[in-house]
C-alpha cells in the first residue's frame, strides 16, 4: 500500500516538474513586466523631458515621455499634439505586449496541451496496468492523468490572471504619465 502512494507522489511531482518549465518562465516574465509598468517620480519625467538622461529601457513610462516630448518638439498644432500623445501612447502598448503580454500568453497557453499530454499517457499506462493487473501501476497512472491536468489549468489560469492584471497596471502607469 505504501509503494502505491509512493508513486502517486512521484507522478504527480513528474507532472509538476513538466509543467513547472512555462510556468516559471511566465512568471520571470511576469516579474519584468511589473518592473517595467512602474510609477515613475516628477523627477524622473522632468530629466527625460529636459533630455537630461536617457531613458530606462525598462520603464515603460518613460518610454512614452521621451517618445511624446521628441515628437511634440516639431509640431505646434493642438490636433496634431494630441494625434502624437495618442501615437506615443499606441507606441509603449505595442512595446509592452511584444515584450511581455505576448510571452505571457504563450506560455500560458502551451499548458494546457502539456496537460492534455501528460492526461493521455497517464491513462494509456492505466488502461495497460489494467491487463497486467497491478494496483500500484494503475494509481500512478491516474495520479499523473488527474495532476497534470489540473496543475496545468491552474498554471494557465494563473498567467492568464497576471498578464490581466499587468495590463491594468499598464494603464495607470500610462494614466498618471498623461
Amino acid at each position: 500500500m505504501t509503494l502505491d502512494y509512493i508513486l502517486a507522489g512521484i507522478a504527480s511531482f513528474v507532472s509538476l516538474l513538466v509543467l513547472w518549465v512555462p510556468l516559471a518562465r511566465g512568471m520571470n516574465l511576469f516579474l519584468r513586466a511589473r518592473v517595467a509598468t512602474r510609477r515613475v517620480g516628477g523627477d524622473e519625467l522632468a530629466q527625460v523631458r529636459e533630455g537630461a538622461v536617457e531613458a530606462d529601457a525598462q520603464a515603460l513610462a518613460l518610454l512614452f515621455e521621451r517618445v511624446e516630448s521628441e515628437s511634440q518638439s516639431d509640431t505646434q498644432d493642438p490636433v496634431g499634439a494630441a494625434f502624437i500623445r495618442d501615437a506615443s501612447r499606441q507606441y509603449v502598448v505595442n512595446e509592452y505586449e511584444s515584450r511581455y503580454a505576448d510571452p505571457i500568453a504563450m506560455y500560458a497557453n502551451i499548458l494546457p496541451p502539456i496537460g492534455f499530454v501528460g492526461t493521455t499517457i497517464g491513462l494509456m499506462v492505466l488502461f495497460v496496468s489494467m491487463h497486467v493487473a497491478n494496483d500500484s501501476l494503475q494509481l500512478s497512472a491516474l495520479a499523473l492523468a488527474l495532476s497534470s491536468s489540473i496543475f496545468a489549468l491552474i498554471g494557465y489560469a494563473i498567467l492568464e490572471g497576471l498578464r490581466i492584471h499587468l495590463y491594468g497596471r499598464l494603464q495607470r502607469c500610462l494614466d498618471a504619465v498623461g
